[in-house]
């Protein structure tokens, strides 16, 4: 899925991110976690506060980098005057953009993570880097 379409109307096209970089984020939600997604919701509460950070990074990291569109200059202007955009930094303005104008609920962003991650996986295994081990081998 290269594109995904929001519940605002908003068609997002969408890319590959780094499967290295990404691995890397994932790994903090730890390797239980990893291989069992339920664990997730077993979480402690002194790890509660890391898989929010976790989950916050991700999610910059697949809007900021896995979507192709720019904010429009309204909604930059928007973000400009909450403090939320900066125009050195354009991935960052882009998840902002993502994450305050534009997505209404979690499961959206969960689509989003998903799918971005979904391609990244793909084109891992494309050039041959094994999935599972973070694309080490």
């Amino acid at each position: 899925m290269e594109e995904l379409t929001l519940k605002s109307g908003v068609v997002l096209h969408l890319r590959p991110v780094n499967w290295m970089a990404l691995w890397r984020i994932l790994r903090k939600f730890g390797k239980d976690a990893l291989n069992d997604p339920d664990k997730l919701l077993q979480v402690k509460e002194d790890q509660a506060l890391d898989m929010m950070e976790a989950t916050d990074q991700l999610f910059n990291f697949c809007a900021g980098w896995g979507v192709k569109d720019d904010p429009p200059a309204e909604a930059l202007a928007e973000l400009e005057a909450m403090g939320l955009a900066d125009l050195g930094q354009p991935h960052l303005a882009r998840a902002n953009w993502l994450r305050f104008v534009v997505m209404q609920d979690v499961g959206e962003f969960s689509e989003l993570i998903a799918a971005v991650m979904a391609l990244a996986a793909k084109q891992a295994e494309a050039e041959g880097k094994a999935v599972e081990d973070g694309g080490i081998g």
